[in-house]
């Protein structure tokens, strides 16, 4: 049997698929089962013990030199003809929106199985359709589009690959609390001055993070608190520094779901997010967020007690 799964989208959205992935594989262990995926969220999949083939491709829109864009475009074009002569038995689209270039996949694989969300303009040409439950985790959701294949979910976790020498780069900080201070939505940020309300009622050694947006006040916190700032090469090498630490902080992104796939203990500041469906899998309970929906409404004192109660 081959399967063919798609999951072309962003890195946290990857993590939350590897537990069925994993029970995929444990219902056809000796299927060929290849996933495509971009080279944007391919590290969330690399070395992965329960896929055969990865195919990743880069988004042509993604790149800004013409030439780069052709170069993207023939590379897909590649994968593409290699799923069409290879010709699936079954494909999955873990998509929770219908997405028309993910099916572009499904098509070309010529499998009698097709799964994925139904298109609201009917234009889709899945023969399962998944329904979409907003309060239900992705990970939920990524099992649900595994029962037409008798998939069942069992005591599987989530995956993520951490190469042995960024192990090795941080091991020193063990004993450390990390709050990775970024976020891209606006509603899931948290000022400055409430971090240094949270570290100055900590006594624990305390390292801090961020994106180069926020460098300036990752360096004022560092300045003005007893915490310590790193600067991580990208999020790959900041996997390194979190697979070391007791307890990790952070915002929604796809830190907040690597670091249950690393076994580390999270805590999120969320805002608008529907943590419902993106809650740090395995600490439901873990989540910090105001009925406004904006992060910046949270009161330090409750992250504090958040962290004391779970150290």
């Amino acid at each position: 049997m081959k399967i063919l799964l798609v999951r072309n989208d962003n890195i946290g959205d990857l993590v939350c698929t590897t537990p069925a992935i994993e029970a995929l594989r444990k219902k056809y262990p000796q299927a060929r089962i290849d996933i495509v995926v971009n080279s944007y969220n391919y590290i969330a999949i690399d070395k992965d013990p329960f896929v055969d083939t990865i195919y990743s491709y880069t988004k042509p829109k993604h790149k800004k030199a013409f030439s780069d864009k052709i170069s993207a475009l023939f590379g897909k074009i590649k994968i593409m003809s290699k799923i069409f002569f290879t010709k699936y038995d079954a494909v999955v689209v873990f998509r929770s929106g219908y997405s028309s270039s993910a099916e572009q996949f499904s098509n070309l694989s010529r499998a009698k199985i097709r799964i994925g969300v139904k298109d609201t303009k009917n234009r889709d040409n899945f023969t399962h359709h998944i329904e979409v439950n907003p309060n239900e985790h992705e990970v939920e959701f990524c099992y649900k589009c595994l029962e037409p294949l008798e998939v069942k979910k069992g005591n599987e976790k989530s995956f993520f690959y951490v190469p042995e020498e960024l192990k090795e780069n941080y091991k020193n900080y063990k004993n450390y609390l990390l709050f990775h201070i970024s976020s891209r939505i606006k509603e899931n940020r948290y000022s400055k001055e409430k971090f240094k309300k949270i570290i100055d009622n900590l006594d624990e050694n305390i390292i801090i993070t961020a994106e180069p947006d926020d460098f300036e006040s990752a360096k004022w916190i560092e300045n003005n608190t007893n915490a310590k700032w790193i600067k991580t090469n990208s999020l790959l090498d900041l996997t390194g520094l979190i697979v070391n630490v007791k307890l990790f902080v952070t915002f929604d992104g796809g830190a907040m779901h690597i670091a249950p796939a690393l076994g580390v203990k999270t805590i999120a500041i969320s805002g608008k997010t529907n943590m419902n469906k993106w809650y740090p899998w395995g600490y439901r309970d873990l989540v910090i967020q105001d009925k406004s929906k904006i992060a910046e409404n949270i009161e330090p004192e409750l992250v504090v007690n958040k962290i004391k109660d779970n150290l």
